[in-house]
């Protein structure tokens, strides 16, 4: 029950995958919202806390990026994690501008559960920072390598 009490906001295209992975989530205990679009997600951000943020890297009126770059200003310790079919060039400038992760799609939601269960672990402890947490988990090292 390791996402039990966990929000999550889930930013993507319903049609092209998001209703599976809301589904993956639901049945590892965590409340889910999921939304279409940036806007929709900074709204939603703005309304109500969450533990974490799955966001594809290609959304409407606000890519992925840009969610994070808007995210960081407001919500600097809110581990996000982008989600594309491609990911050479995106990696290391989302990185730079504070992704917790980034994970090729199709998604392997034993994978995306892991780093989330890292996420989340990170953000609960106070003493804990971005830069050490990536240092230990190899695993999502070798997903960022991908």
């Amino acid at each position: 029950m390791m996402g039990y009490g966990k929000r999550l906001l889930v930013v993507g295209d319903e049609e092209r995958g998001g209703c599976p992975l809301v589904g993956q989530l639901e049945l590892h205990y965590f409340t889910v919202v999921a939304v279409a679009d940036g806007l929709q997600a900074l709204r939603e951000l703005h309304r109500r806390h969450f533990d974490a943020v799955i966001t594809d890297l290609q959304i409407p009126y606000l890519d992925g990026l840009d969610l994070l770059c808007q995210c960081r200003l407001v919500w600097p310790q809110l581990p996000i994690i982008l989600l594309s079919g491609n990911l050479s060039g995106i990696v290391w400038p989302a990185m730079a501008q504070g992704a917790f992760a980034c994970l090729p799609k199709p998604v392997d939601t034993e994978k995306l559960i892991h780093v989330l269960s890292q996420a989340i672990l990170h953000t609960d402890d106070p003493r804990s920072n971005q830069v050490d947490m990536l240092s230990n988990m190899p695993e999502a090292q070798r997903c960022l390598a991908l």
